[in-house]
Parts: C-alpha cells; sequence; structure tokens
C-alpha cells in the first residue's frame, strides 16, 4: 500500500494492474445492403439500371468496457468514432 512519507518507499513505486481495464471489443465497421431490380421493372420505367442501397460505417461495438469508446484509448478524451449512415439510389437510363 502507498505511504505518504518524507523519504524513499519502496512500496510506493510498485507497478500494479489495479487500473488496467478489459479493452477488447469488436466493432461493425461497415455494412452496405443493396437491391437492384428485375429488367422487367426497368423496362417499364425505361431505366437500364435501378439499384437502391443503404450503407454505414461504425454501426455498433461490443464490449464489455463501457466509461467511453474503446477505441479512443487511454482516458476517453477527444472525439468518439462517428457512426455514418447513407441511403442511396442508382439510376441510368
Amino acid at each position: 500500500m502507498a505511504r505518504l512519507s518524507e523519504g524513499v518507499v519502496n512500496n510506493n513505486n510498485q507497478v500494479s494492474s489495479w487500473w488496467m481495464r478489459d479493452g477488447t471489443f469488436l466493432r461493425l465497421k461497415n455494412v452496405e445492403l443493396g437491391y437492384t431490380f428485375s429488367r422487367n421493372v426497368m423496362e417499364r420505367i425505361g431505366a437500364r439500371n435501378l439499384r437502391v442501397y443503404v450503407n454505414g460505417m461504425n454501426l455498433f461495438a461490443f464490449s464489455k468496457f463501457k466509461l467511453w469508446d474503446v477505441e479512443m484509448g487511454r482516458n476517453g478524451i477527444g472525439y468518439p468514432v462517428q457512426a455514418v449512415y447513407n441511403l442511396g439510389i442508382k439510376f441510368t437510363f
């Protein structure tokens, strides 16, 4: 145990894992789901290609550590990793 002293106390310099936490995590980084319409649908609307999609980055993370985002590291000071969501339509005629 650390002690306040005017002299050197060897116990104050001992290495300890007391403040270490389990930082393991699993993050879903990128996902894209899309659908390309059939030729019958495309011919009816006069298109050569029609595709709708949704994608996302940094959607969620699984971790036992709950104080801050595990990818921030150290003391959690800074901006957390941003989640990004996109929805799109690719239409060619």
